[in-house]
């Protein structure tokens, strides 16, 4: 009799182990798999920028090219770059005259879009690791 009642008290420790064990092991996948989300998003956006900065390298000598050419054209190199220097002056004031709502909602979609992915993922290897372990003691 008491021999049962240890049984079962050894028995309720353990389950008890291996659900504190388990949420453990889920809380630090899912952690796991937000920052790979994070890490992931933040390399692409690095890539982006670094590409943006060459391009806006090439556009700003591209730039300076028109603005010494319409200088040579008039003849004074001042009015060059004043002409070369408007377009640039009117799309910097539209620019920052329009919100960045769109580029927002985009990087938040994405965002959300990888985690949820990542947790599907997870939801998915959790639930073949349960029908791997059921297999494995219907077996036995």
């Amino acid at each position: 009799m008491m021999n049962e009642d240890q049984k079962d008290t050894n028995a309720s420790e353990d389950l008890g182990k291996n659900v504190r064990l388990y949420l453990e092991k889920r809380i630090q996948l899912f952690t796991i798999s937000i920052a790979e989300q994070f890490s992931l998003i933040a390399a692409q956006s690095f890539q982006k920028i670094i590409g943006t900065m060459i391009l806006s390298s090439g556009l700003l000598f591209l730039w300076l090219a028109v603005a010494f050419f319409l200088g040579d054209l008039f003849q004074n190199t001042a009015l060059g770059f004043l002409i070369a220097s408007i377009p640039l002056f009117l799309s910097g004031v539209v620019f920052a005259n329009t919100s960045s709502k769109k580029l927002t909602e985009r990087i938040q979609a994405e965002l959300v879009s990888k985690v949820m992915d990542g947790l599907e993922e997870s939801l998915r290897l959790s639930v073949k690791e349960k029908l791997d372990q059921e297999e494995n003691s219907e077996k036995e």
